[in-house]
């Protein structure tokens, strides 16, 4: 009875073990969209017009506009109406959505590259620059070995593709112009030039077996109204 016990439990082991990282996988992806879906309810839930305003009449809302109230105690203020905006975890909270065509991603961008970010999605790295502004937009990821999977297939990247980063009220276009492999040491790939408004996606190369970083460089070629 004894032994049956060990070996049975041995099997159930074995069999988590080996279902251990498909579960990973798919709660990562499953937090990936869950992220996305709620900014972007957000987003929209955030442009949508209060209907109570734009149901007054002209001369309603302006006496509502130049109306101040003598004191707090004889004007009593009546509770503003906010969105219900859904909840992000705040170690979550994204600062943009990076979309390549070329590879099938869309991913939220979470601010600051710690591992416990970069086990979730893509992420910026700290005192590097700013989307769309001069200098270098620095955001690293993990190459999964699930195909498609974060930055899996970032290296089937080539100089002409196009890489967007969208804020929520800009989206910005960067065109790669460098694919380089270097040392983890060469953190000179971080750094700008003082003119360019750059982007730098940074991931492990090769897979497995890390020795290098992948380093896929653009510059800003067009900025318009977000899409999200």
């Amino acid at each position: 009875m004894a032994r049956r016990l060990v070996a049975l439990s041995c099997m159930i082991l074995g069999i988590g073990i080996f279902l251990y990282p498909t579960v990973k996988d798919r709660y990562e992806t499953h937090e990936q969209q869950k992220i996305l879906s709620e900014w972007q309810d957000n987003l929209k839930e955030l442009e949508q017009p209060d209907p109570q305003i734009d149901s007054e009449p002209d001369a309603a809302r302006e006496q509502a506009v130049n109306t101040v109230p003598v004191s707090d105690e004889t004007q009593p203020q009546q509770p503003q109406t906010e969105p219900a905006l859904k909840k992000i975890p705040p170690q979550y909270k994204p600062e943009g959505v990076l979309t390549i065509d070329k590879i099938n991603l869309k991913l939220p961008i979470l601010t600051g590259a710690t591992k416990a970010h970069m086990l979730v999605s893509v992420a910026s790295i700290a005192h590097t620059g700013k989307p769309g502004e001069v200098g270098n937009y620095a955001i690293a990821g993990h190459r999964n070995l699930t195909y498609g999977k974060n930055f899996n297939r970032l290296d089937e990247m080539k100089v002409g593709d196009l890489i967007k980063v969208d804020t929520g009220t800009k989206q910005f276009i960067y065109k790669v112009d460098q694919k380089l492999y270097v040392k983890p040491t060469d953190v000179w790939v971080l750094e700008g030039n003082g003119k360019d408004r750059e982007i730098t996606l940074v991931t492990c190369h090769p897979m497995g077996h890390p020795t290098h970083r992948l380093i896929v460089k653009g510059k800003l070629v067009e900025t318009k109204d977000s899409t999200l």
